[in-house]
């Protein structure tokens, strides 16, 4: 049996593989070696990975909070899982999801992955115990029959048997046939900065804030002056009245206030908004790339993150993060229930069948085989 680990772990997994090897801990294996044999890596790292399981969006996917393991209950192991989650969120069809899913468990799980696919097809064939470490072993158990059995279920045309479908099912089941076969669309990080830096304007947007929010307060104290002084005139200016002062004084004052503040403000905070506020974006936006990707976030729910985001960058937080003596923790934790908000909406993945993840391999499969020409293999 091979172990998936995630593509984080994967090199301290090998070490410690290899030092239970040398232990005698793992029976009928005595070379270190063959750790590599043993460990496959996954597609995505153990943070992707632990937070889909702990969002529970995926029901296949369970995370242990006391042992920090992550378990996928479905033999098709967790990057497969997680792909097809992934490309259901980016709006793929069905179909697309299953083919991304079946390359995705081809290139991690190899032969285990087809095993886990064509078990119940495999055992009505009499070949349950197909667990086996190459597709040439795996074609020289099957056999000429037996390998029909394989190749023709994933055919839509006409039936091969013999020598042909031995040579067929052989070609599937090498891991470098698919290379490049399907791949899922994911956003760069450069994708992500363009959407982050359209929706959010830096320094701009800082001093906006921050200049509408002493103009506010410049304005309630104009407001309260200039009301105080129009009474004053009212009763000295005849006609006028003391009501009628207060009203005419309190705009005034409210106009002159706010525009004061206003022109003070900007003067006092330019040199905090062009030289440390800008800083404080870059930390955001650089705390935001790390967690699109390990929250796997699709196109439209960093749109969505970013635009409830910016409504949070007031002038206290960016204050309050400025003095923080942590500011990328603070950075993570103002845009962390954004996020949250985003993944709880996420449609559910219920548990994929054999019956599901067939039709996935048969129209990976079948994608293969139409472009085997242009890939350079012979039929």
């Amino acid at each position: 049996m091979q172990i998936e680990v995630p593509s984080d772990k994967y090199d301290a997994a090998i070490t410690a593989m290899k030092e239970r090897i040398k232990k005698g801990e793992v029976p009928g294996i005595n070379d270190p070696e063959e750790a590599k044999s043993i460990i496959r890596k996954g597609h995505y790292t153990y943070e992707q990975a632990r937070n889909i399981a702990k969002a529970g969006t995926i029901d296949s996917i369970i995370y242990d909070a006391k042992n920090g393991a992550i378990i996928a209950k479905s033999a098709f192991g967790i990057t497969t899982l997680i792909t097809f989650a992934t490309s259901v969120w980016n709006g793929e069809s069905l179909d697309v999801a299953l083919k991304n899913a079946a390359f995705n468990g081809l290139k991690v799980g190899g032969t285990t992955f087809i095993t886990a696919v064509l078990a119940g097809q495999l055992s009505k064939a009499g070949l349950n115990s197909l667990l086996v470490g190459s597709s040439d072993a795996i074609v020289k158990i099957l056999g000429p029959k037996g390998s029909a059995v394989l190749v023709n279920a994933f055919r839509s045309g006409k039936n091969i048997y013999g020598a042909a479908a031995m040579n067929s099912a052989a070609k599937m089941l090498r891991g470098n046939i698919i290379t490049g076969a399907v791949s899922i669309v994911i956003l760069s990080a450069g994708d992500i900065a363009n959407i982050f830096r359209s929706r959010i304007s830096g320094a701009q947007l800082i001093k906006n804030v921050t200049n509408t929010v002493s103009s506010v307060i410049g304005g309630t104290t104009g407001w309260i002056g200039g009301t105080s002084i129009g009474a004053t005139l009212g009763s000295i200016v005849p006609g006028l009245g003391n009501a009628v002062g207060g009203v005419v004084g309190g705009i005034l004052g409210a106009l002159g206030g706010g525009t004061v503040a206003g022109e003070v403000s900007n003067a006092v905070m330019s040199n905090f908004i062009e030289d440390d506020a800008n800083k404080m974006v870059k930390i955001i936006e650089e705390a935001f790339l790390t967690m699109v990707s390990d929250y796997l976030l699709t196109q439209r729910e960093v749109e969505h993150v970013i635009d409830h985001l910016s409504e949070s960058l007031t002038g206290g937080n960016l204050k309050d993060m400025y003095a923080s003596e942590d500011r990328v923790s603070f950075a993570k934790q103002l845009i962390l229930p954004h996020i949250e908000k985003e993944i709880n909406r996420r449609k559910k993945i219920s548990t994929l069948d054999s019956g599901l993840m067939q039709r996935g391999l048969r129209l990976l499969l079948e994608d293969i085989a139409d472009s085997e020409e242009t890939l350079g293999f012979e039929s």
